[in-house]
């Protein structure tokens, strides 16, 4: 019987989790939100169906481990390089400003300098999995905006591991800020250096010697005894066992396996984060919650706001247009994962009280919630900044002695083409008559230029006598049908590429000399990117590595039952 009601807590957990998932479906909101009201409602301040003991608390902690061990996997030494100006510039200038900024704001109302930073750098962090979820769902993850958000969540990631080893210092209650701060910040170092030479050196062998067994069960067991085996390392070092975790991550990561372990990992990963947000719940009152109601909406309007204009200037000083800053700050507004582990750490809860502690659990879920909508109104806001280019958009020519690629209609395979490009530094002019179409991709991010490309005074001025290709995005049957002629005479030696329907449509542009491209491949114009990248001379490993990158990138659910829609 003692056996019984000690797997009984997990039992509850497991049966409530599927069905916070199955009505977040119903309700196209996030799974987050669903987990912590439930906790409320089944926790001992309200219905009390799950008894709160060492289960509950291994099962919570096992979920931010696994959560942990997720964003080390998507940190690496590649991820370093190819993030470039946004890891280095975008991503600390974004931290700064809304770290001081919410930290001030803590201190007005009344934290000491430790816990106000740690609130304040905790408010700046963004929802990866909800952010993530909202970029696929737009089609956005590989287009500038995409690629500087992604970049701008893997650094505010690394910042919060910085965090959760600065909270484990403070709730030692010794030293000062500056020590504190120092000693999170070096412990943090030493402790990426030492994963990524663990992982260049030594994990890799040892996965090749294990992957030759051929057993797909081997890869189970070894995501599974990495994680726990170096979360118990760290954690009997005096350090957290998030770190452990998280440094697990960047071990593989530095491996060609951390597909196929992030794959076997990712159940697991999103089961017992699952049951952390509930013992979140779990842990407060509903006659605080609705108490504090008025409070509660005070500060998630403050938060939304607040970090929208702190990021938007920290993306405007970085180097953003005022459309694409706008975007990127309303997309990653609301609060996160991390803060909600943050909260949840008995130091910092204490610390704050329930009241506050309250508050800000309640403010940060709601925002999670309310994502779909603000991301859709920095759209809408976004379009209205960049409708003035529409009329001042002048050509954007190559680079001198470049021969560039001119690509026509930024729709979905225009887009693909110009990410492709953009990814290895082929030179490019991207062209776009639909002023809806052309205010979406300048909000986005994308180098475009306004204009007809049948206006031959625009051709001319975007370097046609130089280019080497035309790339059309959308079938022109007749208006290429009427050009061929021209173009032939006055620039034989163009290669022309077109995105067509079907065989038909191909044979007949193939009849005026022009590549018809059909797009099969998911995302829509892969195909289309890829026949360019290899018109460009792009290594075919090269490309393979780019479609398998773009192919995950868009994967419906990046963390699965954590996204915040079906």
């Amino acid at each position: 019987m003692s056996d019984v009601i000690a797997i009984l807590p997990a039992v509850k957990l497991l049966g409530i989790g599927l069905l916070c998932i199955l009505l977040a479906r119903v309700l196209k909101t996030s799974p987050i939100v669903a987990f912590i009201v439930a906790g409320l409602l089944i926790g001992p301040h309200a219905f009390d169906v799950v008894e709160q003991g060492r289960t509950t608390e291994l099962l919570a902690q096992l979920g931010v481990v696994f959560l942990l061990f997720e964003i080390g996997l998507g940190f690496s030494s590649k991820t370093l390089r190819e993030s470039g100006r946004d890891l280095v510039v975008l991503g600390p200038l974004q931290m700064l400003i809304c770290g001081a900024g919410f930290t001030l704001a803590a201190r007005a109302f009344g934290l000491d300098w430790p816990m106000a930073v740690l609130v304040g750098l905790g408010a700046g962090i963004s929802a990866t999995a909800v952010v993530s979820a909202t970029m696929a769902e737009r089609g956005i993850v590989t287009c500038p905006l995409g690629k500087s958000s992604t970049a701008l969540l893997v650094f505010q990631d690394i910042a919060g591991i910085f965090l959760l080893v600065f909270a484990v210092s403070l709730d030692t209650g010794e030293g000062s800020l500056a020590l504190a701060l120092g000693e999170a910040g070096l412990k943090a170092a030493i402790a990426a250096g030492a994963a990524l030479l663990i992982g260049r050196f030594a994990a890799r062998p040892a996965l090749n010697l294990l992957a030759r067994t051929n057993s797909p069960e081997i890869f189970t067991a070894t995501a599974l005894f990495l994680v726990l085996a170096t979360a118990a390392a760290t954690g009997a070092l005096g350090l957290s066992l998030t770190l452990g975790a998280f440094l697990a991550g960047v071990i593989v990561a530095e491996t060609p396996f951390k597909t196929v372990v992030k794959t076997e990992a990712k159940p697991f990963g999103a089961l017992l984060l699952g049951f952390f947000f509930i013992t979140v719940g779990m842990a407060l009152d509903w006659r605080v919650m609705v108490g504090e109601a008025p409070l509660i909406l005070a500060a998630l309007a403050a938060l939304m706001v607040g970090k929208t204009v702190l990021t938007g200037i920290a993306a405007l000083i970085s180097g953003w247009s005022r459309p694409g800053a706008t975007q990127l700050a309303f997309l990653t507004a609301q609060g996160s994962e991390f803060g909600l582990v943050l909260l949840a750490l008995p130091a910092v809860n204490g610390a704050l009280g329930p009241q506050a502690a309250a508050v800000l659990v309640g403010a940060s879920a709601a925002s999670l919630a309310l994502t779909p909508v603000w991301t859709a109104l920095g759209m809408k806001l976004a379009r209205k900044l960049a409708q003035a280019r529409v009329k001042v958009s002048e050509p954007t020519a190559s680079p001198d002695g470049a021969r560039p690629i001119l690509v026509f209609a930024m729709n979905a395979s225009g887009r693909m083409a110009v990410d492709g490009l953009r990814r290895f530094n082929v030179p490019y002019v991207a062209i776009e008559s639909d002023a809806d179409r052309f205010m979406e991709a300048v909000s986005d991010g994308y180098d475009v230029t306004f204009g007809d490309p049948s206006d031959v005074r625009l051709m001319k001025a975007v370097g046609v006598t130089k280019a080497r290709a035309l790339a059309l995005g959308a079938s022109r049957y007749e208006i290429s049908k009427e050009v061929t002629a021209y173009v032939h005479e006055t620039f034989p030696d163009l290669s022309r590429f077109v995105v067509v329907e079907d065989e038909a449509d191909r044979a007949r542009h193939e009849d005026l000399n022009m590549a018809g491209i059909i797009n099969t491949a998911i995302p829509e114009g892969l195909d289309f990117a890829i026949a360019l990248l290899r018109f460009a001379r792009v290594d075919e490993h090269e490309i393979a590595g780019w479609m398998r990158e773009v192919m995950d990138a868009y994967e419906p659910e990046r963390l699965p039952g954590m996204t915040h829609a079906a």
